[in-house]
């Protein structure tokens, strides 16, 4: 029951994240993730839909769909979900992918996104109550970032 939920979970995030999104200011964009996100519309997002939207994020950033992320496609990330400009990586966003980037292959597979969601989600949840509300939404759009 617990996987057919979080399939569900993981669907929804992936047809929601589908669409791009227009140019907006980092709240508005956490305004908007974190309604996208609230699959059971009870205001908060639990760790299971939290995950599921990241993935979704994942996703829809993986342009090439090789199930990896390249430099150029986590830029994809930005928090305001503007596009990335078309300028080179600034050297804060190497060290950070190289951080993540567990296996030196210079892209960030599923499996080392995944290994963020914990400490995203903490961080979102900043009074530690197991769930991200509304309130925190601020902090919402770093979350889903990659490098955040």
């Amino acid at each position: 029951m617990k996987s057919l939920v979080l399939s569900a979970l993981v669907a929804a995030a992936l047809t929601v994240f589908a669409s791009p999104a227009p140019a907006q200011t980092p709240a508005d964009a956490g305004r908007a993730m974190f309604q996208q996100a609230d699959v059971n519309n009870d205001g908060r997002l639990s760790r299971v839909e939290f995950d599921a939207a990241r993935e979704g994020r994942f996703a829809r950033a993986d342009a090439d769909r090789d199930g990896r992320l390249t430099m150029s496609e986590v830029r994809a990330l930005r928090p305001d979900g503007g596009p990335a400009p078309q300028r080179r990586p600034s050297r804060e966003q190497i060290q950070k992918l190289r951080a993540i980037d567990r296996n030196n292959d210079r892209a960030v597979d599923l499996n080392e996104f995944r290994a963020l969601n914990g400490e995203r989600f903490a961080g979102a949840d900043r009074n530690r109550d197991g769930f991200v509300t509304r309130d925190e939404i601020a902090d919402l759009a770093r979350a889903f970032t990659l490098g955040g």
